[in-house]
């Protein structure tokens, strides 16, 4: 069993933040997408589409393979990367793909002014106030929120890149810490897209309704990853066992 982290570990790794990183991040080519990302996987469980076929860590967790299928399926995503704590508290990555039908084609073409408007779209998709624009080699639409309904704190990047709605959510079960939003940082930052410089943007550089087309396909809310999946498995076993518990009741007369 890896990647538990207790609380002494947590500040012992915001210490190593400081030193040089290790070689241990691995780079994710994610079939089916432009995208390449870069996750540690010496603390985080990260599955893709094509990690799942025999992989040991889905055993490790309870996991099966139909399980994480129907996960990614359901959920149009492409990655779900998974830091468990010895407290039971977790964060959850998801990299998800939507294609935009009738929308941008790359958002890092766009000013800052017209991806703040996307970014603000974002926000008001799910009902926060907590908005910005994120840049680095691209540029990115970013949310912070607590969403009531599944109990998550959220932290949501989106992006357009060759006329994709590329998010990545990271969703946890306590408030983000300084530590955890490095992670964030670095991960966000370590994304490389394969970009299509023959496509061409609409003529019209700039609609709002074009941005609300576009934000529309972005899947940006906090969803059910391998945590939930497996909670409800142990749930359905522990019914089917009760259920069958009852079913040999001997009665004595």
């Amino acid at each position: 069993m890896k990647r538990r982290f207790s609380v002494l570990l947590v500040v012992l790794l915001c210490l190593a933040a400081w030193l040089p990183a290790v070689a241990a991040a691995r780079d994710y080519t994610l079939s089916g997408t432009d995208m390449t990302i870069t996750v540690d996987d010496t603390m985080w469980y990260v599955f893709t589409r094509d990690n799942l076929e025999n992989n040991p860590e889905l055993e490790e967790l309870g996991l099966t393979y139909e399980i994480m299928y129907d996960v990614f399926n359901d959920n149009q995503a492409y990655m779900d990367a998974l830091l468990l704590y010895g407290d039971g508290n977790y964060v959850e990555l998801f990299v998800r793909k939507n294609t935009v039908e009738g929308g941008m084609v790359n958002l890092s073409n766009y000013s800052d002014e017209e991806v703040r408007q996307f970014a603000k779209g974002m926000a008001h998709k799910v009902d926060t106030q907590d908005y910005e624009v994120y840049e680095n080699t691209y540029k990115f639409g970013r949310v912070e929120y607590a969403d009531a309904a599944s109990g998550y704190y959220v932290c949501a990047y989106a992006t357009v890149v060759n006329q994709d709605s590329y998010s990545l959510t990271f969703q946890a079960t306590a408030p983000f810490d300084s530590w955890e939003y490095e992670q964030i940082k670095t991960i966000v930052d370590s994304i490389r897209f394969d970009v299509d410089t023959s496509l061409k943007e609409p003529k019209s550089s700039y609609e709002s309704d074009l941005i609300v087309r576009t934000v529309a396909g972005a899947a940006i809310g906090g969803t059910i990853g391998c945590v939930t999946a497996l909670t409800r498995k142990k749930k359905k076993k522990a019914e089917q066992t009760d259920d069958n518990s009852q079913g040999n009741i001997t009665v004595i007369p």
